[in-house]
């Protein structure tokens, strides 16, 4: 008999597990919005079986619960509904920032019950459930995260999931839990605070409409994930804030060293130094992220 995983939360995210799991493998699907026309709408698709308006019946019905909303709202859910939650039953979750809902998973997660997070490394600047698709996750990356000291971590179930993200067609990293915030504050978090900045500076005063008419793919491939959901960013920001402040104090560091670099007189040789160092370093992501394989 297949197993039934319950999503909580049918966003882009969300939405987009339930299309590949549909599509992709023999779990049976159910899922929580807090919309009925979305809950409908993912039951006329037949990407579920179910869907509820309400939690507790998920939880009820499912093996593998898969919590899907931003960070500190899966949070507050599991405190809420930890109770329910019965032995050998699995809790996941994708979000981005994990501090916190490691934190509450570990004060209230029921004797018995079995916790291993995942992150997948796929999302768009758009979100909703009507702009989820089966293929999102398709060469993205899949993060198992261990805490092998844990008496709620399971290696078997840790292997479950990286099964199900080599399903769905993602590529699979094994991090320690307590290290991955740090690693996605550099990466993920930080990256799109970036983007928010450059916005501000380049188009936030009188001159910032004409200045971004003037702009071209580098502009707009730079500030494109400053288009994402704000109330979701801020959880996700907020809740790793300890790390991307330290990330970003690495960046001034940078922009100083790089202020010195323009200021020598030497007809911009250490400029092009520096370019071609980070040229080589950009050049190895699409061998690291698994978009080309190396012969």
């Amino acid at each position: 008999m297949s197993k039934t995983v319950g999503i909580i939360g049918l966003g882009l995210l969300g939405g987009s597990l339930a299309k590949a799991l549909k599509a992709y493998t023999d779990y049976e699907v159910v899922g929580y919005a807090r919309r009925q026309e979305v809950c409908d709408a993912a039951i006329q698709d037949g990407v579920v079986k179910a869907a509820w308006t309400e939690v507790e019946p998920l939880i009820e019905s499912s093996d593998i619960v898969v919590f899907s909303l931003p960070p500190d709202t899966n949070a507050r859910l599991f405190t809420e509904t930890a109770h329910l939650f019965r032995p050998k039953q699995v809790v996941t979750d994708v979000s981005s920032a994990k501090e916190n809902f490691l934190r509450a998973v570990y004060e209230s997660i029921p004797k018995g019950t079995i916790f291993v997070s995942v992150h997948p490394m796929a999302g768009s600047e758009k979100g909703g459930y009507e702009v989820s698709h089966k293929n999102l996750f398709k060469g993205m990356g899949w993060i198992v995260l261990e805490d092998k000291a844990s008496e709620v971590y399971s290696e078997e179930v840790a292997e479950e999931l990286a099964e199900m993200g080599r399903a769905v067609g993602s590529r699979i990293e094994f991090v320690d839990i307590y290290a991955h915030d740090e690693y996605l504050a550099m990466v993920s978090h930080m990256p799109h605070l970036l983007a928010a900045i450059l916005t501000q500076v380049s188009g936030g005063d009188e001159l910032g409409e004409l200045r971004m008419r003037l702009s071209a793919g580098g502009f707009r491939d730079c500030t494109r994930v400053a288009g994402g959901l704000p109330s979701m960013w801020r959880e996700i920001i907020y809740g790793n804030r300890r790390n991307v402040i330290e990330g970003l104090t690495r960046i001034e560091a940078e922009i100083q060293r790089v202020k010195e670099v323009l200021s020598q007189d030497d007809e911009g040789q250490e400029l092009e130094s520096y370019l071609e160092r980070s040229r080589d370093i950009r050049t190895k992501l699409p061998y690291l992220t698994g978009q080309i394989k190396d012969s």
